[in-house]
């Protein structure tokens, strides 16, 4: 999601400063959410990317951060609670600067926060209805809530779970292995598709340590795949991606794994192994 910024309304500055029962001396200094950011990403490991960068950068530029919330630690403090999570931080500028043509003075302070898509998704559903309600809250609502929390957390993992089984360390390498080689033959940076993963995760099992040897060998002995790809990648978008080269070296040297495993149509198979000269047993 594009990064959202705001400036709270007089509205609702004046309504967190008298209304929900908060011991402001000073609210207008003292309420730090007037000016607020927020980064909402796909998963939890990409929650704790952001937050890292946030600190990195405000040591770099000298800046204040303050991280408010927590809720790696809220979660550890209160195993048994299922609420509202974010990262929130308070970033003040230690030196006033101009931006856009307006003064920030010195010591200004920015909420940042930053969450998953589904606790962004738990928190506007439960924002309005509970967090802003001036009117006593049913308890079954807030159980309610609190169970919506906890199918949300999980959903989270499991969604984790999938992405480190389709992305685990050993088809990052080799992927990043083959777009440096496919770039060096094509000249032509590699793209993406859904049908690369598919690929790399069936036949992950008979990638060896011997793997990017094997492949320079592949691809020295078979000097024009560089220019076949190129003419072919025109018509046809998986000659766009990287995992091409993976394919065309199944197909030399994995025959028969490949006809008896491979998970997409088999006539993009049947087309680039006419391009190296193999015959293959399998028709459809």
């Amino acid at each position: 999601m594009p990064v959202n910024h705001r400036v709270k309304d007089d509205g609702s500055l004046v309504d967190k400063a008298l209304y929900r029962n908060k011991a402001y001396k000073n609210p207008y200094n003292d309420i730090e959410d007037k000016v607020g950011v927020r980064f909402v990403v796909m998963l939890q490991t990409d929650v704790e990317k952001v937050c890292e960068v946030i600190k990195q950068v405000a040591v770099q530029e000298g800046w204040d951060a303050t991280q408010c919330r927590n809720y790696n630690e809220e979660r550890r403090e209160s195993p048994m609670l299922f609420t509202y999570q974010s990262h929130h931080f308070i970033i003040r500028n230690k030196r006033a600067f101009t931006h856009g043509g307006i003064l920030i003075h010195e010591n200004t302070p920015c909420e940042v926060q930053v969450r998953s898509l589904l606790q962004h998704a738990y928190a506007e559903l439960t924002h309005d209805a509970i967090y802003k309600k001036k009117t006593i809250i049913e308890p079954d609502v807030v159980r309610t809530v609190a169970k919506t929390m906890a199918f949300i957390e999980t959903a989270d993992e499991f969604f984790q779970k999938v992405v480190d089984r389709t992305e685990s360390e050993n088809i990052l390498k080799n992927e990043s292995f083959l777009d440096t080689l496919f770039e060096q033959i094509t000249g032509v940076q590699p793209i993406k598709q859904n049908s690369s993963v598919i690929i790399y995760d069936t036949f992950e099992h008979i990638i060896n340590d011997n793997f990017e040897e094997e492949m320079i060998k592949f691809i020295g002995k078979n000097p024009q795949l560089g220019e076949t790809i190129k003419e072919k990648m025109a018509t046809n978008k998986f000659y766009q991606q990287s995992v091409v080269l993976f394919v065309y070296w199944l197909i030399r040297r994995r025959k028969s794994t490949l006809e008896s495993e491979w998970p997409l149509p088999w006539d993009i198979v049947s087309d680039m192994a006419m391009d190296i000269g193999v015959a293959l047993s399998r028709v459809t």
